[in-house]
């Protein structure tokens, strides 16, 4: 049986642009060769596609290097002279494209609405799917309409709203967290323990932003929990997977907590009990299945007082060989090559 040709698109636009590079190391180095043939694409940041002109395609490893220093590597690997033009994506043969990217255009619905006019199947969910994960505000709406905890929260538009006021007569206690509303990874989020401290943070914002989530801060145990599906004939078998507990070594889980070894301590399973351990399970999936998620997802939680609340779901969620989901599908005896082909013949449906 020949060998399916799949895409990796990886690097992209937004501020996850490096951690792209190091999931899609790990899915160019784990994906079944016996199976596919991986072409890596190389979004640099800003926006222009870099294939690969040989044969077999290599993917430099990554580590300790720049950008810069690695997209010149990449490069020079497959012998690519030039950027291409995106729109020729679709002369190339690909059955798939593997969407390693994070954040922003790549996970917000942009990228996938992109693959769908060029007809070509995608690996994760679909435009709407991505869109409403990536609108945390949005996202929060429907998770209360299913009945799952989410903490009191308002949202506030630059063009719209007169922030200082309603910063200073918010329907919930300080201190609040705060956050781009379709912001990922962490990136420009802070804690507010007064009106001031608020309105510097949601200023700073609305400098690249448009519109901020302000949410009354809930204290406990954080932690995450991967969702993934299984192909069943033509059928797709949601399952959950089991936590994981975050100790981030700051404040709170940001981007450095999140991508700086050492900054954080994972643990995989979380301890925090079976019975909190069902009600992650099956909330998670029903954060996956309201959002009309495809493939996978991961959801993260705050645990207050025995009760998960909600943050957010990430329909593309990092994929380096540590990352959270790779660490509980491991806890559950479950391979990550396996994972990428489902996830592929999933794509196929």
């Amino acid at each position: 049986m020949p060998k399916l040709k799949i895409a990796l698109l990886f690097g992209g636009v937004s501020g996850e642009h490096i951690i792209s590079i190091r999931s899609s190391a790990f899915i160019f180095a784990t994906i079944d060769r016996e199976k596919y043939d991986v072409c890596p694409i190389y979004i640099d940041m800003s926006g222009k596609f870099w294939i690969p002109t040989v044969t077999e395609p290599n993917y430099p490893d990554p580590t300790g290097k720049s950008e810069i220093e690695f997209s010149r590597e990449f490069n020079q690997t497959n012998q690519i002279e030039s950027s291409s033009d995106p729109s020729q994506l679709g002369k190339h043969g690909f059955t798939s494209a593997f969407l390693g990217l994070h954040g922003g255009a790549g996970e917000d619905g942009r990228i996938q609405g992109f693959l769908d006019t060029m007809g070509i199947p995608h690996t994760g969910s679909g435009v709407l799917a991505s869109a409403l994960a990536m609108d945390k505000f949005r996202a929060n709406l429907l998770f209360q309409s299913i009945g799952i905890p989410v903490a009191p929260f308002c949202e506030l538009e630059r063009v719209q709203s007169d922030p200082r006021k309603v910063l200073l007569n918010l329907p919930f206690p300080y201190p609040v967290f705060i956050k781009p509303t379709l912001g990922g990874s962490s990136v420009n989020t802070g804690m507010a323990k007064t009106p001031e401290e608020a309105i510097t943070l949601v200023d700073k914002i609305f400098v690249s932003e448009d519109r901020v989530l302000v949410q009354k801060l809930v204290s406990g145990t954080e932690v995450s929990i991967g969702v993934l599906e299984k192909p069943e004939g033509k059928k797709r078998n949601a399952f959950s997977l089991v936590p994981t507990e975050i100790r981030p070594k700051s404040e709170f889980f940001d981007f450095e907590a999140k991508y700086t070894k050492g900054a954080s301590e994972e643990i995989t399973p979380a301890p925090v009990g079976d019975e909190i351990t069902k009600t992650l399970q099956e909330y998670s999936l029903k954060c996956h299945v309201i959002l009309g998620c495809k493939g996978y997802s991961r959801t993260d939680f705050i645990i207050a007082d025995g009760v998960p609340y909600v943050l957010e779901t990430n329909t593309l969620p990092g994929m380096t060989g540590t990352s959270l989901i790779p660490q509980q599908a491991k806890a559950l005896g479950v391979d990550m090559k396996q994972v990428f082909t489902w996830l592929i013949e999933i794509s196929l449906f």
